[in-house]
């Protein structure tokens, strides 16, 4: 029975990394809709906090970007998979990764604050962390070390916002979804346009 299993685990490790080899996985305008969404969210956000315009209207401006955010990214995805005809494991495996890290930051930027778990302020480093998870998951999965790279640091800046707790992790947070999610998904999208050139 265990070695049955064990063999099942290993053709389906081998099929995904076939997959991977063969198909364009991620071209990554997930990485930078979302990337340039909560950028300038950031911005915003600091801006109320530092000018004292209406602070108490943050949260709500938060999450009337987040979820008209998640209505837009749902309609990208379906027009792209109407262009993609080929379905794989190792797509499937990256949409539910990302999919199940989407709700995890929803919980941490809304529910944690609201139940008082914690202070807003530390809403950006648990939301690193939590990226950092998934940046390494993601780059093992389509096997791109550079990718799986970008998670330490996120983690990095993780622990720097959470020793020098502040406003100015607003900024922090907003140079790092730049420079580890919106240049990883231009570099993703570059990637992906000259393997359809090559496939084409």
């Amino acid at each position: 029975m265990e070695s049955r299993q064990a063999e099942l685990e290993l053709s389906l490790i081998k099929k995904m990394m076939e997959d991977t080899r063969k198909m364009n996985i991620d071209n990554g305008i997930h990485f930078i809709f979302w990337g340039v969404l909560v950028a300038v969210a950031l911005f915003i956000n600091y801006l109320f906090l530092k000018l004292n315009f209406y602070p108490k209207y943050v949260g709500l401006v938060w999450m009337v970007l987040m979820v008209s955010g998640a209505v837009a990214d749902i309609f990208i995805a379906k027009y792209q998979s109407k262009r993609s005809s080929v379905s794989t494991y190792a797509g499937r495996l990256m949409s539910s990764l990302w999919l199940a890290s989407g709700v995890a930051m929803f919980i941490y930027g809304f529910i944690g604050p609201l139940s008082g778990a914690y202070n807003s302020i530390f809403i950006c480093p648990i939301i690193a962390t939590s990226l950092g998870i998934s940046y390494f998951t993601s780059g093992s999965i389509q096997q791109l070390g550079w990718l799986r790279s970008v998670s330490f640091g996120w983690w990095a800046g993780a622990i720097v916002m959470f020793i020098f707790p502040g406003i100015h992790t607003l900024l922090v947070f907003a140079v790092m979804i730049i420079l580890l999610q919106i240049v990883p998904g231009i570099l993703l999208n570059i990637k992906s346009k000259k393997f359809l050139e090559r496939t084409a």
